[in-house]
């Protein structure tokens, strides 16, 4: 990781001393919806009226090249709230790209697969509370990506590190977190569950002082034109109190392309941080199955389907758990910079308490500028 972080500050001094003007543009989007919730299941019903609001997120952006033919960009998002979340400085060249990226450039790929046509169900509107892998795409990194071509298969891969667990602070000033780990074991039982904004008691920033995270895509598979797989693997380092079992997390994945039909697998797996406790019955680890098909009716019209399935896991099978599924039914329809849509989801076990069943239907309309 040393040779990283040399190689990285080495070319980000040299944009800056013979970078030429680049260009700055601005993209983004907003997004209306309206959104229609109720729930059938024989237990914690969940009622709730109408919700209809408005979103929206743009970027800023700049590019330029250095005398050597490399190229730099920079790019800072900022959402609804006009807070400055996002942002990279990266440098471009036949070696790859190096750049900073802060609360940017997540490298997980359990939900790469989806081909849900507006966003997976369990990314919708109801927050059913489906955990998902960990990644430290909300952390301050430095990263590396192959270039296209170096490798035979189309493959490519990444690889990004966080020197602290510090949560993604865009400051040119930004410190690094205190390397004291408050870590803490997942909660026991059915009980693991905390709340509906924060359902693991365990977070990705109390796991350790330090965490890399490792992604390899093949992109061109003989044979077998249009299928694409990738793999992910997160290992967090200097990890206190984890002597029954280690937090860790990775995921593989698989898409095919025919025609106007698109298809999507994913599994992954995510191991939670626990201590030696022979008595305590704590949430081991949680295993996640997702699938999804689109077809693109014409070059307006586009519909999907997605099933997403959580399985969590005790030591002991001394307490019954619940697993949690999300299904959706999508549709898009696109008009120029204007696309008109309609999701409708089922989640079955919700926050994985037996019987709690929610359907949401949500309308919405996005603008792309």
């Amino acid at each position: 990781m040393k040779t990283l972080k040399v190689l990285l500050v080495a070319l980000t001094a040299l944009s800056f001393s013979v970078a030429n003007a680049g260009e700055l543009s601005i993209t983004g989007s907003a997004k209306a919806s309206y959104a229609i919730g109720s729930s059938d299941g024989a237990s914690g019903k969940v009622e709730a009226d109408k919700g209809l609001g408005v979103t929206n997120e743009f970027s800023l952006s700049a590019t330029g090249e250095l005398d050597n033919g490399m190229t730099w960009s920079y790019a800072q998002d900022i959402d609804g709230a006009t807070v400055q979340d996002d942002a990279k400085l990266t440098l471009t060249g036949g070696f790859g790209t190096v750049g900073v990226f802060i609360s940017e450039g997540g490298l997980d790929t359990d939900n790469t697969a989806s081909q849900s046509v507006i966003s997976r169900p369990s990314d919708t509107s109801y927050n059913e509370g489906m955990v998902d892998t960990w990644d430290i795409s909300g952390m301050n990194t430095l990263q590396y990506h192959t270039p296209a071509g170096l490798i035979p298969f189309g493959i490519t891969a990444k690889i990004a590190y966080a020197p602290s667990m510090t949560s993604g602070v865009n400051d040119y000033k930004a410190a690094g977190g205190a390397n004291a780990v408050t870590q803490v074991n997942p909660g026991t039982g059915a009980s693991f569950w905390n709340t509906a904004a924060a359902p693991l008691t365990q977070t990705i920033a109390n796991m350790g002082d330090s965490a890399t995270h490792y992604q390899v895509t093949i992109a061109e598979i003989p044979m077998l034109e249009g299928l694409t797989i990738g793999a992910d693997y997160l290992d967090i380092s200097g990890q206190l109190n984890s002597t029954a079992q280690e937090a860790e997390s990775g995921s593989y994945y698989a898409t095919y392309a025919v025609g106007p039909v698109s298809l999507g697998y994913s599994k992954s797996y995510l191991a939670t941080a626990m201590k030696t406790h022979a008595s305590a019955n704590y949430l081991e680890s949680l295993e996640a199955t997702k699938m999804s098909a689109a077809v693109n009716v014409n070059d307006e019209l586009s519909i999907s389907y997605e099933q997403e399935k959580s399985e969590p896991t005790l030591k002991t099978s001394s307490t019954t758990m619940y697993d949690l599924e999300s299904t959706g039914l999508q549709a898009a329809y696109t008009m120029g910079g204007m696309t008109l849509a309609i999701a409708m989801n089922d989640h079955e076990n919700v926050q994985y308490s037996d019987s709690k069943d929610v359907k949401d239907t949500v309308f919405s309309v996005a603008m792309a500028f």
